[in-house]
C-alpha cells in the first residue's frame, strides 16, 4: 500500500487544524499540561541547567527504563523501548507484529490510529464492537469467539477505553486465559491506566501476559493521566522475546532516540511519591469537572445524553436530535469558537466527545455552560 492510501486520521487532523484558534478547547483528552514550576510545587526537584543536551539512549535511559518497567509492575527494564510518545509506540506496534493478510481483532470505538494504520497494512481486520447498553464493555463472548474461529495474528484493545470511558480489567482477565492455548498477541493501549476515576491503579496486561504465558504487547506514555504531553515521551513493552529489539531496529529508522531534557523530567516524574501525586491530581480534576457537568446536566438529558466513564479524561455523549455531528461540531467551532470532537472521528455519528481535563473548576463550570449554551442554539436552528 502506498502513503498516499493512508487514510487520513480525522481525529488528529480535525484538532490540528483548529485547536490553536479554539476560544474554548474542550476537545482535549488529557488533564491540563503541568509547568516544570507546577511541578517542583507538588514535589519534583528538577534543575534542568546542567542538563547536556546530547543525543540519549536510542531504547530510552536506563533510568527511564526502570521508572517505567515498575510503573508495569515490576517487569524487566529490558523489556521496555522508550518512544517519542505513545502514537510512535502504537506504530511501533502495529509495524512489528502485523504483516499484510493477517488477521486481527480490534475492539471499538477506538481512537483511530491502530484502525488506520491496520488499512494501511492491509491487514484483514475483524471489529468488535462494545456494548453501549452494558456501559461500552467488551463484547467477551464474540471476541471469545472470534479467536476460535479465526485465530488471529493479534487482539488490539484500548484500556481503559478512548472514546468510551470504559474500563476493561476483569474482561482482559478472561480475555487472558482464552488466549493461553493459541498464538494470538494480545496489544493493549494502555495510555490511560492510572486515570481510573474511582479505585486503585489496576494491574498492567502485560502482568497478566506474565502471569498466564501469554504474548503481550503494551504501550503507554506520559500525555494524557500524567499532563505531560509536551514531554513526547511513551512506551513500548512486552513479554516476547525479541519484539522488544525489533521494534527497537525500525524505531532506528524514525525518531532514533527519545529527548534527552524530556528523559530527565519523566524518570522523576514516574518516581513516587511524584507518580501517585500526579495521578491523584489527574482523579481530581476529572472527578471535579463530572460533578459540575452532572449539575449542568440535570433534566437535559434530551439535548445530550452521557455516558459517565470510569477512567480517562473525556466524556462521550449522545445527542439524540443531532445525526451529523460532524457539521454541529463545525458550526460550533464557527460560530462560538468551541472545540469539541465529532463522533464521526470515531465511526460513531450522532456522538460528540468532550473533554474533562480543566484544572481551574470555576473555569470548566463556563466553559461547560458555554457549550451546552451553544448545543442549544443549534438545536433550535437545526
Amino acid at each position: 500500500m502506498s502513503m498516499e492510501e493512508l487514510p487520513e486520521f480525522c481525529l488528529e487532523r480535525w484538532q490540528s487544524l483548529r485547536e490553536t484558534k479554539a476560544r474554548i478547547l474542550l476537545s482535549e483528552s488529557g488533564v491540563e499540561p503541568l509547568t516544570i514550576e507546577a511541578l517542583n510545587g507538588i514535589g519534583a526537584s528538577l534543575s534542568l541547567d546542567k542538563v547536556v543536551l546530547s543525543y540519549g539512549w536510542t531504547r530510552g535511559s536506563p533510568s527511564l527504563r526502570h521508572a517505567i518497567a515498575d510503573f508495569l509492575g515490576g517487569v524487566s527494564p529490558e523489556n521496555v523501548l522508550v518512544t517519542n510518545g505513545s502514537s510512535e509506540a502504537n506504530f511501533l506496534a502495529v509495524m512489528t507484529i502485523v504483516s499484510p493478510g493477517d488477521s486481527v481483532i480490534i475492539d471499538m470505538p477506538n481512537y483511530m490510529q491502530v484502525p488506520g494504520l491496520l488499512a494501511w497494512k492491509r491487514a484483514e481486520v475483524f471489529e468488535a464492537w462494545r456494548i453501549r447498553e452494558g456501559q461500552w464493555q467488551l463484547p467477551v463472548g464474540e471476541i471469545v469467539d472470534a479467536v476460535r474461529r479465526v485465530k488471529p495474528r493479534a487482539l488490539f484493545i484500548t484500556s481503559p477505553n478512548n472514546p468510551t470511558g470504559a474500563v476493561d480489567w476483569e474482561a482482559l482477565e478472561t480475555i487472558v486465559a482464552e488466549l493461553r492455548n493459541t498464538h494470538t498477541i494480545l496489544v493493549v493501549d494502555e495510555v490511560y491506566r492510572g486515570l481510573e476515576i474511582h479505585g486503585d491503579l489496576a494491574r498492567s496486561a502485560l502482568r497478566l501476559g506474565i502471569e498466564h504465558g501469554v504474548p503481550v504487547v503494551v504501550t503507554g506514555g506520559l500525555s494524557k493521566v500524567f499532563g505531560l504531553p509536551g514531554l513526547r515521551i511513551g512506551w513500548l513493552a512486552s513479554n516476547i522475546n525479541g519484539i522488544v529489539e525489533k521494534a527497537w531496529s525500525l524505531k532506528d529508522y524514525t525518531t532514533i532516540s527519545p529527548p534527552r531534557l524530556s528523559e530527565v523530567i519523566a524518570t522523576e516524574a514516574l518516581r513516587d511519591p511524584l507518580r501517585s501525586r500526579l495521578i491523584a491530581r489527574a482523579k481530581g480534576i476529572v472527578r471535579r469537572n463530572i460533578d459540575i457537568l452532572r449539575e449542568l446536566l440535570s433534566g437535559r438529558e434530551d439535548l445530550l445524553e452521557p455516558y459517565w466513564p470510569a477512567a480517562g479524561a473525556f466524556l462521550l455523549a449522545r445527542l439524540p436530535w443531532a445525526k451529523d455531528t460532524m457539521r454541529l461540531a463545525e458550526r460550533l467551532y464557527e460560530e462560538r469558537g468551541i472545540l469539541i470532537v465529532p463522533g464521526e472521528c470515531f465511526d460513531m455519528p450522532g456522538y460528540i466527545r468532550v473533554g474533562l481535563g480543566r484544572e481551574n473548576p470555576s473555569a470548566a463550570r463556563k466553559e461547560f455552560e458555554e457549550l451546552l449554551e451553544g448545543l442549544e442554539k443549534l438545536r433550535g436552528s437545526s
